[in-house]
């Protein structure tokens, strides 16, 4: 499994191991161009032979959804034409929050943290969408 935090300009992904029981935080991309982010996450999937990808979308308390929300979707909309994979959506609130908070309790600096932060949410999207799994 492959988890994306889709950002206008950083994109976080964590994945599993081949066995799907290690959740690993990858590197993230730096990249604006939706198009461009598209192409390098189809490379990945390919690469680490992805069985599903899961977007983050930022849902708001209510449940409903923001222009941020609505970018998320349209992104995932794009990953599902490209690739020849699912692309499941789980909702993503506060999972930088609290990747920034599981980053300070492991001792890094804020520097560290804003450096690793994308791809440690994409972690804690995965884990949420694994949370939904029935368990075999």
């Amino acid at each position: 499994m492959l988890a994306v935090d889709y950002g206008d300009a950083r994109t976080g992904l964590a994945a599993t191991d081949w066995t799907g029981s290690i959740t690993v935080p990858l590197d993230r991309i730096d990249a604006r161009d939706p198009d461009l982010v598209v192409r390098t996450i189809a490379e990945l999937v390919a690469e680490r032979q992805t069985e599903v990808v899961v977007v983050g979308v930022p849902l708001s308390i209510d449940g409903g959804e923001s222009q941020r929300a609505q970018r998320t979707r349209a992104f995932a909309a794009r990953l599902r034409a490209a690739l020849s994979v699912p692309v499941a959506e789980v909702d993503e609130s506060h999972s930088t929050d609290e990747a920034h908070d599981r980053l300070k309790q492991g001792g890094l600096k804020a520097s560290q943290r804003k450096r690793l932060a994308d791809s440690v949410a994409a972690l804690v999207i995965l884990e949420r969408y694994r949370s939904t799994l029935p368990r075999p």
